[in-house]
C-alpha cells in the first residue's frame, strides 16, 4: 500500500530550536528523500547569514526571500523541507504547503527551546535579550505562533529525554499512520 504523503514534500515546522534541521536529515536519510532547509537556501541566494539580512534588509525582505525558497522547495518532490521558525505564520506560504504537501510540526516546551537556544549561536528574534527577557520572548512567541503551528498534520514533541533518532522514529510511525487528504 503506498502512504498517502509518499510523492508528497514533508514540510517540518516548529519554533526555533524544536529540532527541525536535526530531525529532519534524519527523517530524509530513513525515507530515501532529499533534505531540504529553507534558512540554508536563503543564506545561499542572499550571500550572508540571516542575522545578517534581518539587521540589513529588516525581517519583510527576509519574509519575501523566505517565501520564493518555499516555493521553490515546494516543487522538488517528495523532500523533507525544514522551514524557519516563522514561515508557517505567513499566509502564502501556508497557501504553498496546503497545496503541496503534508506538514509536520515538531514542539517542544520553553524550557527546552531555552536551553538550546541558550548554547546556540544568537538567533535573530531573541537578540541582545538578558535569560529573563529571551524566555519571556519565547512563551511569547509560542503563543502567538501556537494557532499556526496547530494546523500542521502531524505533531511530534521534541524532548531532551529523547534523541534525535527517536523523535524521527516517531515521526516515521505517524507519518506513516496518517490517512489525510494532501493536497
Amino acid at each position: 500500500m503506498m502512504d498517502v504523503f509518499w510523492n508528497k514534500p514533508i514540510f517540518m515546522t516548529g519554533f526555533m530550536a524544536t529540532g527541525k534541521t536535526r530531525v529532519g536529515r534524519l527523517l530524509a536519510e530513513r525515507l530515501a528523500r532529499a533534505f531540504v532547509d529553507t534558512d540554508e537556501m536563503i543564506v545561499e541566494a542572499a550571500g550572508k547569514s540571516i542575522p545578517e539580512i534581518f539587521e540589513q534588509d529588516g525581517e519583510p525582505i527576509f519574509r519575501q526571500m523566505e517565501h520564493d525558497c518555499v516555493k521553490r522547495a515546494s516543487r522538488m518532490g517528495s523532500a523533507v523541507i525544514s522551514l524557519g521558525g516563522g514561515a508557517i505564520t505567513q499566509k502564502r506560504n501556508w497557501k504553498v504547503i496546503r497545496e503541496t504537501g503534508v506538514c509536520l510540526c515538531l514542539r517542544a516546551s520553553a524550557e527546552t527551546i531555552f536551553d538550546r537556544v541558550s548554547r546556540k549561536e544568537e538567533r535573530p528574534l531573541l537578540a541582545g535579550l538578558d535569560d529573563e527577557g529571551r524566555m519571556q520572548k519565547i512563551r511569547a512567541m509560542l503563543q502567538k505562533r501556537e494557532p499556526f503551528y496547530s494546523r500542521a498534520d502531524v505533531f511530534v514533541t521534541s524532548t531532551e529525554n529523547r534523541t534525535p533518532e527517536e523523535t524521527a522514529e516517531i515521526a516515521i510511525r505517524k507519518l506513516k499512520g496518517w490517512s489525510g487528504d494532501v493536497g
